[in-house]
């Protein structure tokens, strides 16, 4: 059952709900006026206590239905495009590998141009949420990198990242894909 149908079900019950509340005051009112005991409008009254809390419950449905749903809008907005950061990523570390084994002294015109290439897309990302974890010379941290080796240098303190394979990126603040690091032993 969809939440529309949820919905529309509990609009009918309100609906039935007040329809015989109405009918129980004209009704009370017509014992008030010819002088019958109350005890007969006992049951009725009982009945009217239960449909008041029914309603009530069903108010309360709706509207964690509501809440539910705007949370879900909510991350569908927030998260969306990951799928899309995905996909460009490849991309982008082809183009970081290209800059690494490209010859910087000569500044050829290809080197430049990647240069500038990378430069707009890491712009682009930035504009939209997407940063790059590049975490060279900082502490480890296994929330944003993933360790493939650890090495022994006496001149960087312990549990620094001293080589990154590969980096990493994070929509959102979310961790898209960890940054491959080589550690400091500690």
């Amino acid at each position: 059952m969809n939440k529309k149908d949820t919905e529309k079900q509990t609009e009918e019950k309100i609906e039935q709900e007040e329809a015989l509340q109405e009918e129980n005051s004209q009704e009370s009112k017509i014992d008030e006026n010819s002088g019958e005991s109350s005890e007969e409008s006992s049951p009725e009254d009982s009945k009217i206590d239960e449909l008041q809390e029914q309603l009530l419950r069903y108010q309360a449905e709706i509207q964690n239905l509501r809440r539910i749903s705007q949370n879900e809008v909510t991350k569908a907005r927030l998260y969306g495009n990951e799928n899309l950061v995905k996909d460009l990523i490849p991309s982008i570390d082809n183009l970081f590998r290209t800059l690494e084994h490209q010859d910087i002294e000569a500044k050829t015109v290809p080197a430049e141009g990647i240069s500038l290439i990378v430069r707009e897309i890491i712009s682009a990302l930035e504009k939209n949420g997407i940063s790059v974890i590049d975490p060279k010379g900082e502490e480890f941290d296994p929330k944003e990198h993933e360790a493939l080796s650890v090495s022994d240098d006496d001149k960087e303190k312990p549990n620094i990242v001293l080589e990154v394979f590969q980096k990493g990126f994070k929509f959102n603040e979310r961790v898209v894909r960890p940054a491959m690091v080589v550690v400091n032993k500690k």
